[in-house]
């Protein structure tokens, strides 16, 4: 009996071409995860600027709104001067240690006393108008005096550091005035995510030119979550320049605001 060999073909994988595949699979895995990475990296980053943006934006609403009103009388026919809408003011003290200077007659605007240099806030004298539907920055109206004369309010704005990156906060406290004497209504925070911010307060004799007073601010945002310095902005940088502070953790996305908020009815 004849036996013919029999030619099988091969059945499997080699060894050779087994690490292959493994090698060129390995790599795939690699690449796919690392634009995983990258892509939820680069939104993590987006969506942490938009939230900046956004308190950007409110920020300036804000702020601007806020500042527009000093010195602003209700109805400048009655009361034709600062003097006679804004009498003189005792200094006052608020709950969180930061307090108000004393106003002279006629004056609406000042820097709080916690720092000469530096100070963390503003305060600022205005009249609500005279159809009681002008609210204070706690959403309360400011109830008129009489026909002519609108409600006095004393406003305190301040920038309160966080203990943490990005938890920075801007707050409002509100007193209501009535023939100089002051009554608190209460304190709130307008806007978070701030990790630094700025004031630039005019001079006293420049506050008295009336057409030049300005008053300027600058604002540093940042989430609260860090990323990776590749993603990072450059703003921490930027900031450097502009304030000459440091910000030791740049790991967050930042964005940069400032505004100038011309006084103009100082000039009234």
């Amino acid at each position: 009996m004849n036996f013919k060999p029999r030619h099988c073909g091969q059945l499997g994988f080699s060894l050779i071409e087994m690490m292959i595949a493994l090698t060129v699979g390995t790599f795939l895995v690699l690449g796919v995860s690392q634009i995983y990475i990258d892509n939820k990296r680069s939104f993590l980053f987006q969506q942490g600027q938009t939230g900046n943006r956004n308190n950007a934006q409110l920020t300036l609403q804000v702020l601007d709104r806020q500042l527009a009103r000093t010195g602003f009388r209700a109805d400048i026919r009655y009361q034709g001067t600062l003097q006679s809408a804004f009498p003189a003011v005792g200094a006052v003290a608020d709950n969180d240690g930061v307090s108000c200077p004393a106003f002279d007659a006629g004056v609406t605007f000042a820097a709080t006393t916690d720092n000469v240099d530096a100070p963390t806030g503003v305060c600022i004298r205005y009249q609500g108008a005279l159809d009681n539907k002008d609210l204070d920055c706690l959403g309360n109206a400011i109830a008129r005096v009489n026909l002519n004369t609108g409600g006095n309010v004393l406003l305190k704005l301040r920038y309160t550091a966080g203990a943490t990156p990005g938890a920075g906060t801007l707050n409002c406290t509100v007193w209501s005035e009535r023939a100089g004497a002051l009554t608190r209504k209460g304190s709130a925070v307008l806007v978070q995510g701030l990790q630094d911010f700025r004031w630039s307060i005019p001079l006293k004799t420049d506050v008295q030119k009336a057409s030049s007073a300005a008053v300027r601010y600058a604002a540093l945002l940042s989430t609260t979550e860090a990323l990776t310095n590749d993603v990072a902005s450059n703003a921490a940088a930027n900031w450097k320049i502009l304030t000459g502070r440091q910000i030791d953790d740049a790991s967050r996305p930042m964005q940069m605001l400032q505004s100038t908020v011309m006084l103009r009815n100082l000039a009234l």
